[in-house]
């Protein structure tokens, strides 16, 4: 009698390999929430620095960013209507400048923090969103510098009756100019934020889809609330982008879909 096992025990006593074994990483350990809260601190810190940095550079440079601001508004003479208006002025400069400089530092910290969330394949497309990430904020900086700024002061000062003339608070107009551009900016990362949503797994394409006409409705009510006048040329133009915007985020989320269930596939067969 043979004392030798059939090859189906065997098969039954070895042990399974990892199923996708390209995606498990031996060398990170899992964090304690007290780890985590670490790490969103030291994140913020760097951004924080790398603002205040750029707010020195914008401090010390302030006269071209100012002239390039003034170019937009036309036609119009800017006054100063306090002792302190000018100094004011300077310092909204300064911050914006600060933000447009610590945005990409800022992101990179941001998208470095939830990368412990990711596969090693999702965190090595990291890389390139994070790049396309700041494009888009520079898309949308030039959009509302080019587009909105312009169109929004000539389409307000437009109501101006006969023989007054327009003169603008410099404070005021770099407050309503650094509100518009950074705003927009931000709100062009709507595709970015719905491709990293598709990637973790939090939100899907189809949810997004069937609620498609309330994100219209947000479009607009967003565009409403960060466009810093009543007005309404400026707002529809506005919302009109995000709109563009969130149908470029289902695009993106369409693709990851798609990769995610060829990679199932090809893993279960």
């Amino acid at each position: 009698m043979s004392l030798d096992q059939p090859e189906s025990w065997n098969a039954e006593l070895t042990p399974a390999e990892p199923p996708f074994p390209s995606e498990l990483d031996p060398t990170q350990k899992e964090m304690s929430f007290v780890e985590h809260l670490g790490e969103l601190r030291r994140a913020l810190i760097i951004g924080a620095i790398a603002i205040v940095v750029g707010a020195g550079v914008g401090f010390y440079y302030y006269k071209p960013i100012l002239t390039l601001l003034r170019l937009q508004a036309g036609n119009v003479q800017f006054v100063i209507l306090a002792p302190e208006e000018g100094f004011t002025a300077v310092l909204r400069l300064s911050v914006l400048m600060g933000l447009f400089l610590g945005i990409p530092v800022l992101l990179r910290e941001v998208w470095w923090f939830i990368g412990p969330a990711l596969t090693r394949k999702q965190r090595l497309v990291l890389v390139p969103i994070l790049l396309v990430s700041y494009l888009l904020f520079l898309a949308g900086v030039s959009f509302a510098y080019l587009v909105l700024l312009p169109i929004g002061v000539k389409f307000l000062i437009g109501f101006t009756p006969e023989g007054i003339k327009p003169m603008l608070s410099i404070s005021r107009y770099i407050g309503f100019a650094s509100v518009l551009i950074f705003s927009t900016g931000l709100m062009f990362q709507i595709p970015i934020v719905m491709l990293i949503s598709s990637l973790v797994g939090v939100l899907q394409r189809s949810l997004l889809v069937s609620q498609r006409r309330y994100a219209v409705l947000v479009s607009f009510v967003v565009a409403a609330v960060i466009t810093p006048s009543v007005d309404m040329m400026t707002q529809s133009m506005l919302a009109g982008t995000l709109i563009v915007l969130f149908e470029m985020g289902l695009i993106l989320m369409w693709f990851v879909e798609r990769i995610k269930g060829k990679s199932k596939a090809e893993s279960e067969f």
